[in-house]
């Protein structure tokens, strides 16, 4: 069995999933399986995954499960210890299954690990390297302020299934946060201080598409008050949730200030 299953579900991602798996084929790590659930896909897509030759990638072909369903399949699905997400527009760093396989073996009480992203946002017009908090109380303390991690840098190991933990098929949006609470609730988590993921933010993507920004900030409100509880919190965190709800109000430059009272690290990068 492979050591680490890379992850990528996909749903009519023709004109990118090549270049995330080309991230993936070319990395330093050599003990992994590339795993695609094709959500569906009516476009070539399919016929993409079909001409693959590497024998490193296996491809299940799901009908139209919708994202929670893909990423819950795919887990169950998954041979590795380690499972190692990656949306199927973006790219990992060649280094990136060597540095996180080699921390959660040394640190077995990690049930979580993301990483840094070099971030390209076509919404707002910004390039970055983003850093999240790296150790665990920093993270919890975060989830409250705003998604403290990186989903397409995320490895976890794929033990917690046997727990009953998973995505929810049933989740319509922040399907991955939903997961990270119930993880963090029972397991530590952690974030390595480098970038090691190229994430792409477009307003064509799947989260984006289905839930503008005032519907996000409403369910994302919900969840970190959810965090609050979860964690044990002081009580004054609450004021967090509230202040997203009006998040969306905010211009962009303030935004930007607000991610650093938050305890994110992001430099301005020249435009990609």
């Amino acid at each position: 069995m492979p050591r680490v299953t890379a992850l990528v579900t996909a749903y009519n991602e023709q004109a990118r999933i090549g270049s995330a798996l080309d991230s993936l084929f070319a990395q330093s790590f050599d003990d992994f399986e590339v795993l695609v659930v094709d959500d569906g896909s009516e476009d070539d897509t399919p016929a993409i995954l079909a001409a693959l030759r590497d024998p490193r990638l296996r491809v299940i072909h799901a009908g139209r499960l919708g994202r929670g369903g893909a990423l819950a399949l795919g887990l169950q699905e998954a041979r590795g210890d380690y499972v190692a997400i990656l949306d199927a527009d973006d790219a990992a760093y060649p280094e990136r299954l060597a540095r996180q396989a080699a921390f959660l073996d040394a640190h077995p009480d990690v049930a979580w690990l993301g990483c840094g992203e070099e971030r390209c946002d076509t919404q707002r017009g910004e390039h970055a390297i983003r850093i999240y908090p790296q150790d665990d109380a920093a993270i919890r303390a975060m989830a409250a302020r705003c998604i403290p991690y990186s989903h397409s840098g995320v490895m976890l190991r794929r033990a917690i299934v046997a727990e009953g933990l998973n995505y929810d098929p049933w989740q319509s949006c922040l399907i991955d946060f939903d997961l990270f609470l119930r993880v963090a609730s029972r397991h530590r988590v952690a974030n390595l201080p480098e970038p090691l993921v190229l994430r792409r933010l477009r307003d064509d993507s799947f989260f984006q598409s289905r839930f503008r920004r005032r519907a996000q900030n409403r369910a994302l409100a919900r969840m970190q008050a959810d965090a609050v509880r979860r964690f044990a919190l002081p009580a004054r965190f609450h004021l967090f949730p509230l202040a997203r709800l009006g998040y969306d109000l905010v211009p962009d430059r303030a935004k930007r200030l607000l991610r650093r009272m938050a305890g994110l690290r992001e430099r301005i990068l020249p435009a990609a």
